[in-house]
């Protein structure tokens, strides 16, 4: 099973260099252009993304930054997004391949966004952890659509087809 988390933050940080690459073909504008979709803007959503898994790895590790919210926009430079979103790509690798496998069957004790204990199985919050990113990445892929860019497919299948033949 841990090498299956192994294998979802992989084909993360896969999805998101196609996905970075895909954006910075967009000007400032669009990329702060507001929007009804979640978080108001194409960095709007990117930033939510880098946030919530600064706060998920502080969860899951007691280590990093914990964002006091997930709704800033700290990155208005695509430059900086980029390189922090590659970062956290690491960081989220680094995790699961340290991810002690006798550690799943456990459960999560943190503190939510606001403030609240919550106790919820390491499982269900890693199955979060990833569908979490995988559903906002969607959201930008849409966007990039709506500006005119079709990005290239993303789902995980996408990702064993490249990592098999070497390109990934």
């Amino acid at each position: 099973m841990q090498q299956h988390f192994v294998t979802l933050a992989r084909a993360n940080q896969w999805a998101n260099r196609i996905l970075y690459a895909e954006l910075e073909k967009l000007t400032p504008e669009q990329l702060a252009a507001e929007s009804q979709a979640n978080f108001g803007s194409i960095l709007g959503i990117a930033s939510h993304t880098i946030l919530a898994d600064r706060a998920w790895l502080f969860r899951f590790t007691g280590q990093g930054e914990s964002p006091a919210g997930i709704d800033a926009q700290p990155w208005p430079e695509f430059a900086a997004l980029r390189s922090a979103r590659e970062a956290e790509d690491q960081r989220v690798i680094a995790f699961a391949e340290g991810l002690p496998p006798e550690r799943l069957s456990g459960v999560l004790h943190y503190t939510s966004m606001s403030g609240a204990p919550c106790v919820e199985p390491l499982l269900l919050c890693l199955a979060h952890f990833h569908n979490h990113q995988t559903f906002h990445r969607g959201q930008l892929h849409a966007l990039l659509g709506v500006c005119g860019v079709k990005a290239p497919n993303l789902d995980l299948i996408y990702y064993h087809v490249a990592r098999r033949k070497g390109l990934a």
